[in-house]
């Protein structure tokens, strides 16, 4: 077979298998199809992941709360302090002074009050003084009705008496003392130095006469005219010595200085004897009102049951027995003798002292003291020391407690 009839073969059995593909291509695939697959679905369970807990919140206190543990941790902490210098009651004592400062907004501090209380009576609210004055304040009849207490009071006619020689005497002393000067040194220097006095003495002449007005409710008007004579009296005797101061020699004055220190110490024993008296009597009623209604003996009441004892006297007998009462008067009349100290202090550093000094000498003492008509006050002056050293010493006590309060808000 030639080359080109082999070629030509070649052609035709290509096209053919080409031919024979297309075919195949074009009729429709039956595909055989096996049993359809399972297919096997997992169920997962999943597990909620429990939530964390609610914290446990700690309930926040209230200002309210806030306020009193505060005011329960000073109270502690004062009376813990008091305690260690010989009061009485300590807890009781810084109770009812804590509760009369927060019920006054123009109250002084707790700490000077306290000082006060504690510089008259360490805490032996039923004490009577010499001077008639009574309860956990030490206040005097004159002094409530200044204040404007108006409860039972035992007023008798011993207290009105010693109470009226008690003021006006003073100009006396004074009279005695300017003459005193000359009569121990007459020159023109002390005699300039006396009369400088003697106008002092006019000044303060009738200091405290408003105050015997606030008897009124026990005393008679004859009382109140014999006051009124004393005075006269007073003045009288003060113009005499500024005659004799001018004009008059040596031997006048003093002749003038024995005569009236004689009626100056004349009163003053009307003054002791009818306090003393008034006291004694006071004391035995408030005593025997005690055993009469607690139905033990007096000494072991006050000594166990002094604030409750306080409390029925006060509401029967003498208002100056409650222990609430007398820390409502220190509150009231610290302050009036603050506003007093502002003016008569030489600077602010000094009010503090100055209160104290008018709340124990009384302020025709210590004007008259500040004049120079009186050289000086022992009592009054320890106590003007004594005072601010126990409010110190108390401040100290609850700076802690003040400072966490802060921190707490």
């Amino acid at each position: 077979m030639s080359e080109k009839i082999r070629l030509s073969l070649a052609i035709l059995a290509s096209s053919a298998a080409g031919a024979a593909l297309w075919w195949t291509l074009q009729k429709p695939q039956v595909v055989l199809a096996g049993p359809p697959r399972k297919f096997h679905i997992q169920t997962r369970v999943v597990t909620p992941v429990p939530e964390p807990p609610a914290e446990e919140l700690t309930p926040q206190p209230t200002l309210i709360e806030v306020d009193t543990a505060t005011i329960n941790k000073r109270i502690d902490a004062l009376a813990r302090e008091l305690s260690t210098m010989w009061t009485r009651n300590p807890e009781e004592l810084v109770t009812v002074i804590d509760d009369a400062s927060r019920n006054d907004p123009a109250s002084p501090s707790v700490t000077l009050l306290l000082a006060i209380a504690h510089a008259e009576t360490n805490g032996k609210i039923l004490d009577v003084s010499e001077a008639g004055a009574v309860g956990l304040a030490q206040a005097t009849p004159v002094a409530c009705r200044q204040e404007k207490f108006d409860g039972p009071m035992f007023v008798t006619a011993d207290y009105l008496i010693g109470s009226r020689a008690y003021i006006m005497k003073k100009p006396l002393g004074d009279a005695d003392t300017i003459a005193s000067l000359v009569v121990a040194k007459d020159d023109a220097k002390t005699r300039s130095r006396a009369k400088r006095l003697l106008e002092s003495a006019k000044t303060l002449r009738s200091e405290g006469i408003d105050e015997l007005q606030l008897l009124a409710p026990y005393a008679s008007k004859r009382y109140f005219a014999n006051i009124k004579a004393a005075d006269e009296h007073n003045a009288a005797t003060l113009k005499h010595l500024g005659h004799l101061l001018d004009k008059g020699s040596r031997a006048e004055l003093r002749t003038f200085r024995d005569e009236t220190r004689k009626e100056y110490r004349s009163m003053k024993q009307t003054q002791l004897a009818a306090w003393k008296r008034y006291q004694k009597d006071l004391a035995a009623e408030r005593d025997r009102r005690i055993e009469k209604h607690f139905n033990m003996h007096a000494t072991y009441v006050k000594k166990n049951m002094a604030y409750a004892a306080g409390e029925y006297l006060g509401e029967t007998f003498d208002e100056r027995f409650s222990a609430k009462q007398m820390a409502s008067f220190l509150v009231r009349h610290l302050e009036r003798k603050a506003k007093e100290a502002r003016k008569l202090a030489r600077s602010e550093s000094k009010v503090e002292e100055m209160t104290a000094a008018l709340y124990n000498g009384g302020s025709h003492n210590v004007k008259r003291m500040l004049a120079g008509l009186i050289g000086s006050l022992p009592e009054t002056e320890r106590y003007m020391k004594k005072v601010p050293a126990t409010k110190r010493r108390l401040d100290l006590v609850i700076e802690p407690v003040v400072k966490e309060a802060r921190v707490t808000r």
